[in-house]
């Protein structure tokens, strides 16, 4: 019994809040009140908020909406995350992908902070290929998680979660080597799109990219399931 609780005092320490964790916040808070600061007065409102496949404005939203949207994603997503790492119920496992972890917060707010600029500048006049731009960002991240997505281990926040990759850590485990290959090669594939492919045809590949990266791994986790029987 006392071991017991001596493990779970050890790893609710390592799940508490850290410095990485507080730098995070700050870095977020900081660009985000930033732009705000420089911008507001200089945006419209309504401010473009949606595109459609050929990357023209086709939705609008009011401009306190926006900066709302993008308080809520540049500031809470990372910590949101911190928050699904320490209530999982598998959360001993993210110790052994740490800097996995790490890196990938850092990515998602890195990528949420480009997305912001751009709907700015393109609400300002320029003349920004938002589509094109999109599909290259998703192919640096999906090249990010791609190259380290073999080595997460079993939890019920990120990575490739089947009823038969919980229930069989080596259904995980073979599952999430092939989908770090496939999303490493879809990242190369949305990468050579945005910068060698129309407007329309980036929009197309980056769908389809992100659909195999995510139906493979799974048809994948059920064959080995079903194999195993």
């Amino acid at each position: 019994m006392s071991l017991m609780s001596a493990k779970e005092h050890e790893n609710i320490r390592k799940n508490a809040w850290s410095r990485n964790d507080w730098l995070l916040l700050v870095f977020n808070a900081a660009a985000f009140l930033i732009l705000w600061a420089v911008f507001n007065d200089r945006l419209p409102d309504p401010v473009g908020s949606h595109y459609n496949l050929q990357g023209e404005q086709d939705g609008t939203m009011p401009k306190w909406g926006f900066w709302l949207m993008n308080a809520a994603l540049l500031i809470l997503l990372p910590f949101l995350l911190k928050v699904t790492r320490m209530i999982d119920p598998k959360s001993q496992n993210y110790e052994k992908f740490e800097g996995f972890f790490e890196l990938l917060r850092w990515a998602l707010s890195l990528f949420m902070l480009g997305v912001v600029l751009m709907m700015i500048f393109q609400n300002l006049g320029w003349d920004v290929p938002v589509i094109r731009l999109l599909t290259g960002w998703f192919g640096v991240l999906w090249l990010i998680i791609g190259n380290r997505l073999g080595q997460v281990r079993s939890n019920f926040t990120f990575g490739i979660r089947t009823p038969w990759t919980l229930t069989d850590e080596h259904n995980w485990k073979m599952t999430h080597r092939l989908a770090g290959r496939l999303w490493f090669v879809a990242g190369l594939v949305m990468l050579a799109a945005a910068g060698f492919t129309g407007t329309y045809v980036a929009a197309v590949v980056l769908i389809a990219a992100v659909l195999v990266s995510a139906l493979i791994p799974t048809l994948y986790s059920y064959l080995l399931y079903a194999k195993r029987r």
